[in-house]
């Protein structure tokens, strides 16, 4: 099949490249055009970019989605198919344009956490199970016909970062599935039950925040989820901290009485909840600072009480 592919963040990596090594033949790839980025405000094209200057696959680089141009050069590259992961929302006049139209990897088992942030929120809530989800493409986010989905664990102290890769590489086999499925008329397309449907919004900057008021299960949720990009955070004597490689700790030691004081304890760094178990904490960064680990940090500490906010 004559595939064209379009995305932009490296969660695309491993799609990419099967899909490139496979029978299938990449007739292009679509990318937003680079941007300006870092202290420089230098241009700085997209990861997938780079990406397949490096695969030697021809590059469409687009800023105007609706542009009678772009649909038009989408038009004269004759495809089968559209495969979409991670790009912006495409109009239909952009989505039927392929013989077998377009479709998308999303990486949540659909009709569970529509949007843009189904991994985090699937840690966020403490899910033992996620997966991959591909499906056809149309003009409602994320609400297409499921045309193929696989599942994978998630342990209790998996991060972010993990979940990330694991499901990049996870995605990537099952892409490769679902066309050739569609090349050989097998494929049979399953309706979302909308009643089942949960939503996983855009992470705004106050959902990074800690509150130590909460238990321990769901501080150590919301650090993993967000680590090690970009980082739930509290504050120092007023300066951020963030926090990664969080894990929950039991320790029935009464001199604690306020959610978000520390304690040091065989070189750990464990703060208080509101439950009786604790958070230990592998590493932190300080505002303005690189990340370090707890046992360097912990040397920095006076010989007094710290509460973090």
């Amino acid at each position: 099949m004559k595939i064209v592919f379009f995305g932009n963040p490296d969660f695309c990596f491993y799609p990419l490249k099967k899909l490139n090594n496979s029978n299938h033949e990449l007739i292009s790839v679509v990318t937003s055009t680079d941007r300006k980025s870092g202290r420089g405000l230098k241009f700085v094209p997209s990861f997938v970019k780079k990406t397949a200057l490096n695969f030697d696959i021809p590059i469409i680089e687009v800023d105007d989605i609706k542009s009678k141009e772009f649909e038009e050069r989408l038009v004269s590259l004759e495809a089968d198919l559209f495969v979409v992961v991670a790009f912006k929302f495409l109009p239909d006049s952009i989505i039927n344009i392929p013989k077998y139209g377009s479709i998308n990897i999303h990486p949540s088992l659909l009709p569970k956490y529509r949007g843009s942030s189904p991994i985090q929120y699937a840690l966020l809530n403490g899910d033992v199970k996620t997966g991959v989800s591909i499906i056809h493409l149309n003009s409602k986010i994320d609400s297409g016909a499921i045309l193929g989905q696989e599942k994978i664990d998630i342990s209790s102290i998996s991060t972010f970062g993990e979940m990330y890769k694991k499901l990049g590489i996870l995605s990537s086999d099952l892409i490769i599935k679902v066309i050739n499925d569609i090349n050989r008329k097998k494929i049979n397309p399953v309706i979302q039950d909308e009643s089942k449907k949960t939503l996983a919004p855009k992470i705004k900057k106050e959902d990074l925040k800690i509150d130590w008021n909460n238990s321990s299960l769901d501080i150590h949720n919301k650090i993993r989820a967000f680590d090690p990009f970009p980082g739930a955070y509290c504050f120092l004597n007023e300066k951020r901290i963030k926090l990664f490689g969080s894990s929950e700790f039991n320790c029935d030691d009464n001199n604690l009485k306020e959610p978000g004081e520390v304690m040091i304890k065989d070189k750990l760094l464990l703060i208080k909840t509101n439950t009786k178990k604790m958070i230990n904490i592998s590493m932190v960064q300080l505002e303005g600072k690189n990340k370090i680990l707890s046992s360097d940090f912990i040397k920095s500490l006076e010989n007094k009480k710290y509460f973090l906010k």
